[in-house]
């Protein structure tokens, strides 16, 4: 009884820290985290104007 508890305590700890643990390396940066940010330009300032989204038709939106 005893050996079936701590095997059960075993794999409920190995299992939360299982899905606890990031998948991505630490002071790296996540590469999905990355790609989600606006690259600044030479001068070191981010862009102004807004992007245009390739979403609808351009006969779909008012004039």
């Amino acid at each position: 009884m005893r050996r079936s508890l701590l095997l059960l305590g075993f794999c409920t700890v190995m299992a939360f820290m299982t899905v606890t643990t990031s998948s991505c390396n630490r002071k790296a940066g996540c590469p999905a985290v990355e790609n989600a940010h606006v690259k600044p330009n030479r001068k070191g300032e981010l862009p102004t104007r807004g992007g245009k989204s390739q979403l609808f038709p351009k006969k779909f939106y008012k004039n």
